[in-house]
């Protein structure tokens, strides 16, 4: 592994890679720097799907002065023909001497063949230079490539004794502004957003990102029935949304959100919790097979509890605001989840505790996510 004391350049290169975020997926965020007697003489992220890989952008940056220099990268040079050529050719072409990367690639196309091919054209090569910082940055990515379903994360608002809305369904605004402009960050990194069909009767939101130059996310609407209006404003005109129905939803009413630009997919049902439920299993993987890696669910407490106890959700974001709402038939995050027993209750992990202006954000890791990760912790 490299040296302490190289860190800075591989922080630099996770920074760059930072900024392809929305634009990259189903790729990861890659960063390039090299380095030559000390000195940054290149830089590089990857911008875009089909576009230069960050190693490439960052060797064109360095020009001559690459030869005899290092290279670190936040991730593993690809060793195949993909949509660009592959990155490990320019590296060596353009005459690094040395190659470090934090993390190795998972891609079953490329993993671990760039080592072998680096070496045996006489580069050094160095694994690990801040691989926990790498797995966090690309943890839809790694999820997305080796299980072959999108990483969710599951926001949630809600008041400090647990309540998301009053009795009579008044919920704005429960997070402070500051909590907000966050979600707005979040959907501009996360590939797609996903809510229920009540947020959408009530609110009628678009589902956008507000910030300026951010990529528009994938917006998707599980409504069984089609109750959704077909002049909803969340549809668009840019070919972003999908709806996800039952099979025995109403066929007019399908047709109708169809012919207003949704995308249908029509989702199994099993019979899940005391009701017919859809399988958003089955809805993970048709968004995968779409190449959508990431969901920023935004459901109401019914829709959160499907997802958790159907085992879809990676992370949690509870925004929890100082007030209190009270109410026996106030809703809560997770209506309807209905553990029993503590010994039964769904395991988590504390992440991230942090304020948002006026508000608590804590994040943590669902049990399973805990188990499964990359980086085996």
């Amino acid at each position: 592994m490299a040296p302490v004391h190289e860190e800075p350049f591989m922080r630099l290169a996770l920074d760059l890679a930072r900024q392809g975020r929305g634009w990259v997926g189903p790729n990861p965020m890659v960063g390039a720097v090299v380095v030559r007697d000390g000195a940054i003489v290149g830089r590089g992220f990857h911008p875009e799907v089909g576009k230069p890989h960050a190693e490439v952008i960052a060797l064109e940056d360095a020009g001559e002065r690459a030869r005899g220099a290092t290279l670190y990268v936040t991730l593993e040079p690809c060793n195949h023909v993909g949509r660009t050529p592959p990155c490990t050719q320019r590296v060596i072409e353009a005459g690094i001497s040395r190659v470090v990367y934090a993390n190795p690639d998972v891609n079953s196309k490329t993993a671990g063949q760039a080592r072998p091919v680096l070496e045996a054209a006489g580069l050094v090569v160095e694994e690990g230079l801040l691989a926990e910082d790498a797995v966090e940055l690309n943890a839809p990515f790694f999820k997305y490539i080796t299980t072959g379903s999108p990483f969710v994360v599951c926001k949630i608002a809600m008041s400090l004794d647990g309540k998301i809305a009053t009795a009579t369904g008044h919920s704005r605004w429960i997070s402070g502004p500051e909590a907000r402009d966050l979600v707005q960050e979040w959907r501009a990194t996360y590939a797609a957003v996903m809510v229920g069909a009540g947020t959408i009767l009530a609110d009628d939101p678009q589902l956008t990102c507000r910030l300026e130059g951010a990529h528009s996310p994938w917006r998707i609407v599980v409504d069984p029935q089609a109750r959704t209006s077909p002049t909803a404003r969340w549809i668009g005109d840019d070919g972003r949304a999908i709806l996800a129905v039952s099979r025995n939803a109403p066929p007019e009413r399908v047709a109708a959100l169809q012919a207003s630009g949704a995308s249908i997919f029509a989702c199994p049902q099993f019979f899940d919790g005391g009701a017919h439920t859809l399988d958003l299993r089955a809805l993970m993987a048709e968004l995968a097979r779409r190449e959508i890696p990431s969901v920023l669910l935004e459901g109401g407490g019914g829709l959160n509890a499907t997802a958790i106890r159907q085992g879809i959700v990676d992370r949690l974001r509870f925004f929890v605001a100082p007030m209190l709402v009270g109410g026996r038939d106030s809703p809560t995050p997770m209506d309807g989840l209905d553990i029993g027993l503590l010994s039964d209750a769904i395991g988590a992990r504390f992440r991230h505790v942090e304020t948002v202006g006026r508000d608590l954000l804590i994040e943590a890791d669902l049990a399973e996510l805990i188990k499964n990760s990359p980086s085996g912790q």
